[in-house]
């Protein structure tokens, strides 16, 4: 099943991105900062794995608007991405797919992450 995890407080992004996921079959879930400290695996409602040694966020850590795409191809994840962009809405930098890689971060880490690779 194609899903997208989303965190934003922007209703306007929300509604659009449900209206392109509905059309393209394609689940859409919501983040909420309680997800800040769970990682990607649980996320994902995946088996856990170990689940010791991760870093947590600092309190007072405000999550930032961000979006995973776990199970998508190549080519929905265009058709995906092309259908936002033609709302007119400004983008959510910090996109993800879900990968072997990140499945043992939280939410923290790979917003820090996905930070890092865009300075």
């Amino acid at each position: 099943m194609k899903k997208i995890y989303l965190y934003t407080s922007d209703k306007e992004k929300q509604t659009a991105i449900e209206k392109i996921c509905s059309a393209q079959d394609i689940e859409m879930k919501n983040l909420s900062g309680a997800d800040t400290n769970r990682t990607v695996v649980m996320i994902c409602g995946m088996p856990m794995k170990n689940s010791g040694g991760h870093r947590q966020a600092p309190p007072l850590y405000v999550l930032p608007e961000i979006m995973l795409f776990y199970g998508i191809d190549d080519p929905s994840l265009d058709q995906f991405l092309d259908a936002y962009k033609e709302t007119g809405l400004k983008s959510i930098q910090k996109k993800a797919v879900v990968t072997p890689t990140n499945l043992g971060w939280t939410l923290y880490e790979l917003a820090e992450e996905l930070a890092k690779e865009s300075v």
